[in-house]
């Protein structure tokens, strides 16, 4: 009883704190900015991107038939739920920053690489040939995309420690 009664205080002082209390100081104001702007952050990092242009992503890298589609999506799928496990185990053992930093700049090179590859694929595709080594280096920075993006945000994003 007397723990519920102190427990009641305590939660009663510190509902006379307004919100204003957030922006009281530099650190909380930078704490604040952080958590508001985190989940944008996530949203904006082309996860969304990749996923919902995935047939197209495909159909770029000459990988036409539903059959490879499918193939190449299902492995992405067991890739992204593997490497997204793994990663949340052991990513609270390092520093946030180094974590969120290494995810951005990752995914950040995957972007690039894929972008290059493209190019590569288009310039192939406009002379009416083929670059397959274009295509599997598409591919291969299309799967190192996730465990790069599972760093930062899958496992930093949601976990509390």
């Amino acid at each position: 009883m007397a723990q519920i009664q102190s427990t009641i205080k305590l939660e009663m002082e510190h509902s006379k704190q307004s919100w204003w209390t957030m922006l009281g100081t530099a650190g909380m104001r930078r704490r604040v900015f952080i958590s508001a702007f985190l989940g944008l952050f996530t949203q904006m990092s082309g996860n969304t991107l990749l996923s919902y242009y995935t047939n197209t992503i495909y159909g770029m890298m000459g990988f036409t038939s539903y059959y490879a589609k499918t193939r190449i999506n299902i492995a992405n799928q067991c890739w992204s739920f593997f490497n997204g496990t793994l990663i949340a185990l052991f990513v609270t053992r390092f520093r946030r920053r180094l974590a969120f930093m290494t995810s951005s700049s990752s995914m950040l090179i995957c972007f690039i690489a894929i972008t290059i590859a493209f190019s590569f694929l288009k310039k192939a595709e406009i002379a009416k040939e083929k670059n397959h080594a274009a295509s599997i280096a598409a591919l291969v920075f299309y799967f190192s995309y996730s465990p790069c993006y599972a760093i930062g945000n899958n496992a930093l994003t949601y976990s509390k420690s």
